[in-house]
């Protein structure tokens, strides 16, 4: 499907004449992505594809479900959204956004542009008591998030997965560099494929969040008595693939501080004190599941 094909107004559609054939750059990035698709790291390769087609500062995923964000991740190149303002706005704050308020209108596929989406009447505003928001008029939202980089314009893609669950891929540009519609031009050739891709993905991940039969998660719950935060379950999951702190940093483009810091929370919730004996207790649950 075109993304100009039944768009409504706050969608962006490319205008036919901005369109270019299909090039060995948009082939060569849909293949990388589509090798990804079953890798956890896919939000970083498809941030990366996304890269190679559109200029961008900053990027965030979110995947919201009904009245909550389920899961947040962001990359950075050179603007960056520090850990605790993730947290935050993984926490309460993504209950102001103007793209969680048209996940929860049931909003469709495509590109939108925040500017426009913003302003759309129906939307509810924050108002100047909110915790950890700051009125701003000079921002496209109208309010900036205490520690968020300022100045930013951004444009989505949204994914509709089903009624419950919508997935955000949000693209920053700083210095009030703002996107149109010709920015789209290099990515309508593999447009249709791409979110093909990118479901298939996140429904086989709901999927697990619904069933709860993601295996690792499940015995990382059964140790501990608090559940992990989408943060410390990432750098979990990426120690028990064997990878260092130094590789995890690189992998979720944060410092090694920052890893280190998840590491010691989630190590203290499932009650260990290494990796080694993270491991031998996971595997000493397997074990006793199946005698």
């Amino acid at each position: 499907m075109s993304l100009s094909d039944n768009a409504p107004a706050t969608r962006l559609a490319i205008p036919e004449r901005v369109r270019p054939p299909t090039t060995r750059r948009s082939d060569d990035a849909l293949a990388r992505l589509i090798q990804a698709s079953e890798r956890p790291e896919f939000d970083r390769h498809l941030t990366e594809t996304l890269q190679e087609l559109i200029s961008f500062d900053l990027a965030m995923i979110s995947l919201y479900r009904d009245n909550t964000l389920v899961e947040v991740s962001s990359r950075s190149a050179p603007e960056r959204i520090h850990e605790d303002v993730l947290g935050s706005y993984l926490k309460h704050t993504f209950t102001h956004s103007p793209f969680f308020q048209m996940h929860r209108r049931k909003m469709k596929s495509g590109f939108y542009l925040m500017e426009k989406l913003a302003r759309t009447p129906q939307l509810r505003k924050p108002s100047s008591a909110a915790e950890m928001l700051e009125i701003d008029d000079g921002e496209e939202i109208g309010y900036l998030t205490a520690g968020w980089p300022k100045r930013l314009k951004e444009m989505d893609l949204a994914l509709r997965l089903s009624d419950q669950y919508t997935v955000q891929v949000a693209l920053y540009r700083s210095g009030n560099r703002g996107f149109s519609q010709a920015d789209l031009a290099s990515v309508e050739p593999i447009y249709a494929s791409m979110l093909a891709v990118c479901k298939q993905h996140w429904d086989k991940r709901v999927k697990h969040l619904e069933n709860d039969d993601d295996p690792i998660r499940s015995g990382l719950r059964r140790l501990g008595s608090a559940e992990l935060s989408a943060r410390e379950l990432q750098i979990m999951r990426s120690l028990i693939a064997g990878l260092s702190e130094k590789e995890i940093a690189e992998e979720l483009d944060v410092s090694t501080e920052t890893v280190k810091t998840h590491r010691k929370r989630a190590y203290q919730k499932l009650d260990v004190s290494s990796r080694i004996e993270l491991m031998a207790r996971l595997l000493g649950l397997d074990r006793s599941q199946r005698i």
